[in-house]
């Protein structure tokens, strides 16, 4: 393991916790992952944060100079608190700064978890290439960052770039987030599925996902796709047209030199593209024909580390 600086980073998602030791060059050292189930109650989430920081530290062969988080929620700036986690409520109010700095010892700095993913790209993906970009993430949840002249752009509170909670309709699906009708609810993992199973299930359509009702994912619907199955064909095309309104926004609200988009429904962005394609000619104002400035993520998981590593370097000198 390498001794040059080291930063413990940690990306605590609705599914997942990640949390793992990373250097100044963004490679990271060692990793661990494990679930952030809810049904455990609050004590034991945070719980099992607090013993996975601790374990990162022990995993550094120097001390690390801090510990990075990022978060699944809106998060304030200065206090470190989850202002509205949509998928991990419990923690709705929390800071986590306080406990792990008596834990561990070390500095904490926390953010949005989309906004370091940002972040990662823009350093690291992107190579600081452009100087006004938005990430789009589509996972468990939908979120967002946004680098602005080279900089995040976090907003007076904490809540810019929730782009997850644009309304595209009305009278939608509930979200989480206390709303109807989000973006959240039509392009997320879970709202993928939902709709494929209400679709399968109240209908006399025929697919190859029928027998795997009670075991769809993302993926398997996107496997489905690239095999012909013509219902799984026309609902990433579904799909794709509410991803083409809510980039359509995006693009005429910023006019970013580029939209990255990451999350693990993004490996099914070719299957959604072309629908969002005629919808962004359609919607948005500049005419960007063929040329739209959309590209998809480069550092997969790991973004949300190895922004939150980022975070922890950018604030200790």
């Amino acid at each position: 393991m390498s001794l040059s600086r080291v930063a413990i980073a940690m990306d605590i998602g609705g599914t997942n916790l990640r949390y793992a030791v990373v250097d100044e060059n963004a490679k990271i050292l060692a990793k661990g992952v494990q679930q952030t189930s809810e049904s455990d109650g609050k004590e034991a989430v945070i719980e099992r944060i607090l013993d996975s920081a601790k374990l990162a530290v022990s995993w550094a062969e120097t001390k690390p100079i801090a510990i990075g988080l990022a978060l699944a929620s809106p998060v304030d700036p200065v206090t470190g608190v989850m202002q509205m986690p949509p998928n991990i409520l419990s923690l709705k109010g929390y800071s986590l700064n306080n406990d792990l700095h008596e834990s561990t010892g070390l500095p904490i700095f926390a953010a949005n978890d989309a906004t370091l993913a940002a972040l990662s790209e823009y350093k690291f993906g992107l190579q600081n290439a452009v100087s006004n970009m938005v990430y789009l993430t589509l996972s468990t949840g939908v979120g967002g960052g946004q680098i602005i002249d080279g900089k995040i752009h976090n907003g007076s509170r904490g809540f810019a770039a929730e782009w997850g909670h644009l309304t595209l309709d009305f009278n939608g699906n509930p979200c989480n987030c206390g709303s109807t009708g989000c973006f959240e609810t039509y392009c997320s993992g879970p709202s993928i599925v939902r709709l494929a199973k209400e679709i399968l299930s109240e209908t006399s359509t025929k697919s190859t996902l029928t027998q795997h009702l009670n075991n769809l994912t993302p993926l398997n619907i996107a496997s489905a796709a690239r095999q012909g199955d013509r219902f799984s064909i026309e609902l990433w095309d579904r799909i794709g047209s509410y991803l083409g309104v809510a980039l359509s926004v995006i693009l005429n609200t910023l006019d970013p030199d580029v939209i990255v988009i990451g999350g693990g429904v993004s490996s099914a962005l070719d299957l959604m593209m072309k629908a969002a394609r005629q919808e962004i000619k359609v919607r948005a104002l500049y005419p960007y024909d063929n040329d739209i400035p959309v590209v998809s993520a480069k550092l997969g998981d790991d973004a949300g580390l190895i922004g939150a590593a980022a975070l922890a370097f950018d604030n200790i000198n």
